[in-house]
Parts: structure tokens; C-alpha cells; sequence
């Protein structure tokens, strides 16, 4: 898996049931006749609250450390697409960003995405939105979402996860005003799947020219632009894998929204303790054998590999469920204490707001960034490179985008990927529309 999705919110790692007291999803108002209610459009900064944007932040440095290992050419990889003869630096690298990043970054960003997903349609009830307006605003942005994905494989990097997300809008879409119940049966039905999918992650991967069915070589601009194209088409063909793959962590990300956890945290203080105490030891421990194995601690068979994957897949679940209650329960702590909702005041935390804020544009000039650096048709410092190296890049990329959202965020100027899917999505603002 690249990555670009319950907790055990009563200590197990992996399952949607999540422990969580019932809670009925918000109404929306059935279909009007009549002037239609306007959307209750995107939410102005100062209105945004802390924790999901923190959270967006600090969940990029992980995606660009996961995903730049894909940009590396020219060497036999193994286990987590790790190359099998890499130095004791590289071997240190490989432990902390198998163990730490790995099949957590990608679920955290899930569930983010879900739990998003979630506060639109808050939105739209407490506005008193029709059903079926809401419904095609949600199928609107996700379709647009499809589309800015397959840009993105084609020109930039075949691991987007983009198109997914896009894809599993449109079943949440379809789903939104389902009870809770419903959404815990997706998720367990669709649990195998995830499963399934996290074992590929144990076997091992490739080597340098092992691609040779392309009518060009791969590593030129041609050769890499027709093999993102043969991957577009694999995974518009895969689709329905996509989404049951994510569809579990999406179910918890649904409930948490549901809830508001990351909105009220001062709340939630309990369950977010719980997440943080009891997911970092399961993520960590369930990581460990199969990064073992990457670094050549142990050789175990391609059975055994495989179904070390499948632990470290779901262990990743916890993990990122556990980052989520870290954070949670930092800003819900500082919230209770002075009965207000937090406003970020020290500079790191201001800068990883910016970059959460403007999520879909660092995440996009994170692939820039890595084509214009990696590639062999471009810079080239990904032939042949090692993973410590490839790391280091990676962070100096996050770096860069961390810069970018804190220049826009000082001009007070959404990022321009933002801007974009939101103007599709709600069309003119009506000042606009008037004028």
C-alpha cells in the first residue's frame, strides 16, 4: 500500500466496533419545494477548529516519508518496498519509518478524510439543507476529487490516493444519512478486504528492469508516463477493492465525526486517553516482526511475510487512531483548562495548522517537489539512492510545503488546490454570482 485508511476505541486495533455510546447521525431536512436553502459553504479560518488541521499536518511529513520510498530506481526491493541490501543507516531508517510511519500515516489521513466528510454534512443540516441538495453537493465534490486523482497519477505519481478518496465519497455519499449501525455492518463486512490488501505489503516487491512489457522504457518521460497511465486504468479496474480497503477505517472516522470528537475535545478526554495509552503500544508492537524482517533481522517465508502485512496493516489502525487521540487530547486538555477553544499561539503549531489547512496543495507539490528531485529523468537522486537519503529528502520536502502554507496562511490566501475543489464544488459565492 502507498501512502496517500475501529480502533480499538475499547482496545482493539483493527475492527470498526468501536466502543463509542450511540449517537444518532444529525437529520437532514427531507426534500422542499420551493426556493432552495444555500449550501452553508467552506468554513473561514478563524471558524476552523484545531485538532483535524494539526492533525492534516502533521500526517503529511508521514505520507512524504512513505510515499519518496517508491521514487527510489535501480535497486531489488523487499518487504515495504524496502531495498533488501540497503547500509546500517539506511536499516535505521527503514525501523523507524516501518515502525512509526508505515500504514499509519495513510489510515490517520483516512480517517481525517471521513471524519471531514462528516462535518460537511453537519454543516448542511444545521442550515437546514435538503436531503437530496446535500447528497449532490457530497457527490459533486467527491466526483471532482476522482478527477483531480487521475491528474495526479497521470502527470505526477501513480500511488495517489486521491481517485480513492474520491471514489469512497461518492459510497459515503450514498450512505450519509444511515444509522450507525448500518455504517458498523459495512465496516466488519468489509474488513477482509483491508486485510486482504495490508498482507501485500510483507511480500516482496522488485527489481530494476522489471518492467518489460511497456513499448518504452521506464525512467524516461515517455516510459514513466505511459506506465501512470496503465496505472490509472489498474485502478479504475480495482475500484471496488479501493473502497472496501478503506471503507473500515472510513467507518470510524464516520463515527468519530459524528461525535465531534476532534471538534469538542474537552468532551471526549476519556476515550481520547484511552486511544493514545492503548494504540501506541498494539501499533508499535504489531509493527515490529515484519520491519524485523525488512532489515534482515529474520528471514521467515512468504507465508509467514504475508501474513506479517496483514499485522502490520491493522496494527497501523491503531497507531493512527492513537496519533489522533495524542493530539485530541493535548488540545482538549488546554481547551478544558481555559474553557475556550484553543487558539494557536506557538509557531510550530501555527505552522502545522497552515500546512492541515492547505492539506490538498502540500500534498500535491509533495509529488512536484519528488518528480522534479527523484526522478531519473529529471534530477535523478532517486537512482540507486538509500533510504536514509530518500528520507532526509522527504522531510526537506514536507519542509518546503510547510514553508508555502505559512506564506499563504500570512497572506491570509487559501491554498490554490483548496480553492479550486471548493469552487467546484460550491460554485461563485453569491456576492460573486450578484456582481
Amino acid at each position: 500500500m502507498t501512502s496517500t485508511p475501529d480502533p480499538v476505541l475499547a482496545a482493539v486495533p483493527a475492527p470498526p466496533a468501536t466502543g463509542l455510546p450511540s449517537a444518532p447521525s444529525v437529520p437532514l431536512a427531507a426534500s422542499t419545494t420551493g426556493t432552495p436553502i444555500a449550501y452553508s459553504g467552506p468554513v473561514a479560518t478563524a471558524g476552523r477548529f484545531v485538532a483535524p488541521d494539526l492533525l492534516r499536518g502533521i500526517a503529511l511529513l508521514g505520507i512524504a516519508l512513505a510515499n519518496s520510498v517508491y521514487y527510489v530506481t535501480d535497486r531489488v526491493t523487499g518487504p515495504l518496498a524496502r531495498p533488501v541490501d540497503g547500509s546500517t543507516g539506511d536499516h535505521v531508517a527503514d525501523v523507524l519509518v516501518g515502525t512509526l510511519v508505515d500504514n499509519r500515516s495513510f489510515p490517520l489521513f483516512t480517517l481525517l478524510f471521513a471524519y471531514g466528510f462528516t462535518v460537511i454534512l453537519q454543516r448542511q443540516a444545521a442550515r437546514g439543507v435538503p436531503r437530496d441538495r446535500a447528497r449532490r453537493l457530497l457527490l459533486r465534490r467527491s466526483l471532482w476529487l476522482v478527477v483531480f486523482g487521475a491528474l495526479h497519477i497521470v502527470f505526477l505519481f501513480e500511488g495517489d490516493v486521491l481517485l480513492s478518496y474520491g471514489l469512497l465519497g461518492l459510497v459515503l455519499a450514498a450512505m450519509f444519512a444511515t444509522s450507525d449501525r448500518a455504517f458498523r455492518i459495512v465496516g466488519w463486512s468489509t474488513l477482509v478486504v483491508f486485510l486482504a490488501v495490508a498482507g501485500q505489503d510483507g511480500l516482496a516487491g522488485g527489481g530494476p528492469g522489471e518492467i518489460d512489457a511497456l513499448p518504452v522504457e521506464v525512467g524516461t518521460v515517455l516510459g514513466d508516463a505511459l506506465w501512470r497511465l496503465f496505472a490509472l486504468v489498474g485502478l479504475v479496474f480495482t475500484a471496488p477493492l479501493a473502497i472496501g480497503m478503506l471503507l473500515p477505517i472510513a467507518v470510524l472516522g464516520t463515527l468519530l465525526g459524528r461525535r465531534r470528537v476532534l471538534e469538542r475535545p474537552a468532551e471526549h478526554l476519556p476515550l481520547l486517553r484511552r486511544l493514545t495509552v492503548v494504540g501506541f503500544p498494539v501499533s508499535v508492537l504489531g509493527a515490529l516482526p515484519l520491519v524485523l524482517a525488512t532489515v534482515g533481522a529474520w528471514q521467515p517465508g512468504s507465508v509467514v511475510l504475508y501474513l506479517l502485512g496483514v499485522l502490520h496493516g491493522a496494527t497501523g489502525v491503531a497507531g493512527a487512531l492513537a496519533l489522533l487521540g495524542l493530539v485530541g487530547w493535548w488540545v482538549g486538555t488546554r481547551e478544558a483548562r481555559t474553557a475556550s477553544v484553543l487558539t494557536p499561539t506557538s509557531a510550530p503549531v501555527r505552522a502545522l495548522v497552515a500546512v492541515g489547512r492547505r492539506s490538498l496543495t502540500c500534498y500535491l507539490l509533495q509529488s512536484v517537489l519528488f518528480v522534479l528531485l527523484l526522478e531519473p529523468w529529471a534530477l535523478g537522486l532517486g537512482v540507486g539512492a538509500g533510504t536514509l537519503a530518500i528520507g532526509l529528502i522527504a522531510v526537506g520536502v514536507w519542509l518546503v510545503t510547510v514553508v508555502v502554507a505559512v506564506l499563504l496562511d500570512r497572506a491570509g490566501r487559501q491554498g490554490p488546490a483548496e480553492w479550486a475543489l471548493r469552487r467546484l464544488t460550491y460554485g461563485r459565492p453569491a456576492a460573486s454570482r450578484a456582481a
